[in-house]
């Protein structure tokens, strides 16, 4: 379906030259549905263009009679307001996200209710800008029934008793998107939030961008060596490999680390520890890193 509808579109990765739409107009496409943006002239030639080659065929635009150039609308999901540069959640995933918030405050979903939740709430959060890190526990609950969902260990019917803290967070989570509906378009400081934390048999970290909420999981299991270390160097360690992983686009900008261990809080807070040269060596070694970049550093 998504490639009828960019062939339609006229969409330059699709059609040959001859059909592709005005250069001066970007096409985007998502399934079945299309938008063009560019200048009111424009976007209408583009309509017109594209109208004839569904006719030749035999495709029909659902509302196409009604179908107009215009600075608000409704795309994927999104409510676009380009004359007043606000985005919102449009009006029909409100109403999903109403419905969803109605069955977690029962208790039980459905193994694929859960799944189709998270989509939207990440979706969602995405667009009105709300923290997914204050959520990151339900986040967890969610990826890891993904996860099960994936390897076969749980049926898409299946229906999934909600614990009080996980239904508590997920009624908190969805609130907080329906309550914020929309906000302005501005440009942000790039800011990234790292969660760090680590076991006597391997690490792991979450990544979580701040403005966009885009994730990124890293993790692996310690070697052979590195599991006769105490816990608190496999911390710092951890603290330096999710460090050395930000991404250059954050320079100039703000991470926030989220770790559990107070001797890392300790650490990185003061630059530097007497005790263990591995923890000071770890340590040091992400903040120096950061510096290089020119980001600010917070831990909590």
């Amino acid at each position: 379906m998504h490639t009828l509808t960019s062939t339609i579109a006229g969409h330059p990765d699709f059609v040959k030259t001859v059909h592709v739409v005005p250069a001066a107009v970007t096409v985007h496409t998502w399934v079945d549905n299309v938008r063009y943006a560019g200048s009111r002239k424009d976007v209408l030639e583009a309509s017109r263009k594209v109208d004839e080659l569904a006719a030749r065929s035999k495709v029909t635009w659902k509302d196409a009679d009604t179908r107009t150039a215009s600075t608000r609308y409704e795309f994927i999901g999104v409510d676009w307001d380009h004359q007043g540069r606000k985005v919102g959640i449009s009006a029909r995933l409100s109403k999903k996200l109403a419905r969803d918030l109605e069955e977690v405050r029962k208790g039980a979903m459905s193994a694929s209710g859960l799944e189709t939740l998270g989509g939207r709430l990440l979706h969602a959060s995405a667009i009105v800008g709300v923290y997914v890190g204050e959520f990151y526990f339900a986040l967890k609950f969610l990826r890891r029934l993904t996860n099960a969902l994936n390897r076969g260990e749980k049926a898409v019917d299946q229906t999934i008793r909600l614990s009080g803290s996980v239904q508590r967070l997920l009624d908190g989570w969805v609130r907080a998107v329906l309550e914020k509906r929309r906000m302005p378009v501005a440009a942000r400081v790039p800011s990234l939030t790292v969660f760090v934390d680590a076991s006597l048999e391997g690490w792991g970290g979450v990544l979580v961008d701040v403005a966009t909420n885009a994730i990124e999981v890293l993790g692996s299991r310690w070697s052979r060596k590195e599991k006769g270390l105490h816990i608190n160097e496999l911390e710092a360690l951890a603290f330096e490999l999710c460090v050395s992983a930000v991404p250059d686009k954050y320079a100039g900008g703000t991470v926030t680390v989220v770790v559990d261990n107070t001797t890392v809080q300790g650490v990185a807070r003061k630059g530097a520890c007497l005790r263990s040269q591995t923890l000071n060596y770890a340590v040091v070694n992400g903040l120096t890193r950061l510096r290089h970049m020119n980001i600010s550093l917070s831990v909590r």
